[in-house]
Parts: C-alpha cells; sequence; structure tokens
C-alpha cells in the first residue's frame, strides 16, 4: 500500500530563508502566496518560524521562489514521517463518533442526574434501558479516543499514546460500576470521591500530552490542553468536580474540533494542486 510521505524542518531556519529567497526576487508576501496557491497568514507564520510547513507547501514556495531543494539550509535537520495509509479515514471516524458520543453522554448525564434526584425505583424496564446508554456510551467513547492514540502514534508522543489507554481503561471501570450500581443498589459515594481524584489525574496527563505537542501543532493544541487541565485539576480538588465537569464537555468539544481538523489536513496530503501539476511525494 502506498505511503505518502511529508518532509518537515525545524525553524525558524527555513522561514528565514524563504523570507531572504522571496526579498531576493523582490516579491511581496502577497505576491507570494498568489504565485503560490496560499494563504498570506500561512507564508508570515513560516517565515516567522510559528509553523513547520509541509512538503507539498515547501515545495510550491520553492518552485515559485526558482530555488532548488539542494539550497535549503541545515539539510541534515531533514526528517521524514510516513503518513500511514488510512489515517485520514481514523481520524473522520474518531471525529464522528466523537460528535455522537458527545450526545448521547449529554443524556447519560440527565439520566443519572433524574435517578439520583427522584431516587427512582428499580425496574428492570429502566434498567435495561440504563445499561444499554451506558455501554453505548463507552462504545463510542472508544472509537472517539482511539483518534487520539493514532494521533500519538503518528506524532510519536509516547504520553499521548499511553494516557489514551488510560483513558478508556478508566472509563470502562466507572461504566461497569455505574450499571453496578444500579442494579445492585450500592452506595459508592465514596467511590465517587476516588473516582474524582483518578479521573483528575488521567485527564491532566492526557491533556499534557496535547501541549507538548503545541509547538509543532499550533494553538489549537494549546487551548486543548489548557482546558483539559482545567477539568482535569477541578477533578482532583474535588470541590469543583461539578463545574469541571462542564469544563469537560468544552474539552471534549475541543477534542472533537482537533479531530477534524487533523482529518483535514491528512487529507490534503494525499494530492497537491498547484503550479497547474497534481503532484503526490512519496
Amino acid at each position: 500500500m502506498v505511503k505518502q510521505t511529508i518532509i518537515t524542518m525545524k525553524q525558524p531556519e527555513l522561514g528565514q530563508k524563504i523570507q531572504e529567497w522571496r526579498k531576493a526576487k523582490g516579491l511581496t508576501q502577497e505576491e507570494l502566496v498568489e504565485k503560490c496557491n496560499i494563504n498570506v497568514r500561512t507564508i508570515q507564520r513560516i517565515e516567522a518560524g510559528e509553523v513547520t510547513p509541509r512538503s507539498y507547501t515547501i515545495k510550491a514556495i520553492l518552485e515559485v521562489l526558482g530555488v532548488s531543494q539542494d539550497e535549503l539550509p541545515a539539510q541534515e535537520q531533514l526528517t521524514e514521517k510516513s503518513v500511514p495509509e488510512g489515517l485520514s479515514s481514523w481520524y473522520r471516524f474518531s471525529f464522528v463518533a466523537g460528535i455522537i458520543y458527545l450526545s448521547l453522554a449529554i443524556v447519560e448525564s440527565f439520566f443519572d442526574v433524574y435517578l439520583i434526584v427522584e431516587n427512582v425505583v428499580l425496574s428492570s424496564g429502566l434498567g435495561f434501558l440504563y445499561t444499554f446508554i451506558k455501554i453505548s456510551v463507552f462504545v463510542l467513547f472508544i472509537m472517539f479516543i482511539l483518534g487520539f492514540y493514532r494521533l500519538g502514534q503518528f506524532q510519536s508522543s509516547a504520553l499521548l499514546k499511553v494516557m489514551s489507554i488510560f483513558l478508556i481503561v478508566l472509563t470502562g471501570m466507572f461504566i461497569v460500576e455505574d450499571i453496578a450500581t444500579y442494579w445492585l443498589g450500592v452506595d459508592l459515594f465514596s467511590g465517587l470521591l476516588f473516582r474524582s481524584i483518578i479521573s483528575g489525574i488521567v485527564y491532566v496527563l492526557f491533556a499534557t500530552g496535547f501541549l507538548q505537542l503545541s509547538k509543532s501543532k499550533g494553538t489549537i493544541y494549546i487551548i486543548t490542553g489548557a482546558v483539559g487541565l482545567l477539568a482535569g485539576i477541578s477533578f482532583m480538588t474535588i470541590v469543583f468536580a461539578i463545574p469541571g465537569l462542564m469544563v469537560l464537555t468544552v474539552f471534549e468539544l475541543l477534542l472533537i474540533v482537533l479531530l477534524h481538523k487533523e482529518y483535514n489536513l491528512k487529507k490534503q496530503d494525499k494530492g497537491y494542486s498547484f503550479l497547474g501539476k497534481t503532484q503526490l511525494f512519496y
């Protein structure tokens, strides 16, 4: 199967050289982006060393500037990443699963509150419905979080991979506990305290994984990581655990946005059209 290759270079050397070549050609940023078919903000961030451009962007710019790839600075800093076949499909799958999961999780939360506040009498029919919702939420959560496990694989982030698995296992334990609590009628209030603290720790570490990638991946990773940290810390304090649930919802919304962004980026990596040519880079 074909695997695409993205060539990246450490910043800010590349951005500085592109700026020098552009000025030597007497081109403004606006004139360059018009010839390269990219936006002004992209070239501004590249020249400022804020982002690491993909191979198709680099090659488009170099072709317009009439510069050979052999003239790129610090050749020893060029690295290659192989894009696994089907990675974009994984992100799309996890993105869709995330939307459905979050919608059903809201229903689940109202169900939990209803059972507690109304002190509902044990009912087999209600119990089966409750069990079905809980299991469905867990299955969708697995599909959702596996997208970030794959992201951790591609970005070589051991922390993101490990914490994705921890998050799945921990959520599974809590789902089983909720179902058992309903059917057995056991008061697990002390377990809720334990759940809050452990969840907080796991979410803090999970969010840290996004912050570690933020230098190369941009602002969305910083925002996502920061909101995840806030949610995790809220759980760890116990006192702010309830407000933490609202922050967690925002965090999960950001995770869905992030997956959609990654899907679009990998989708673009399949092939690019510029200067009248469609190319694949291997």
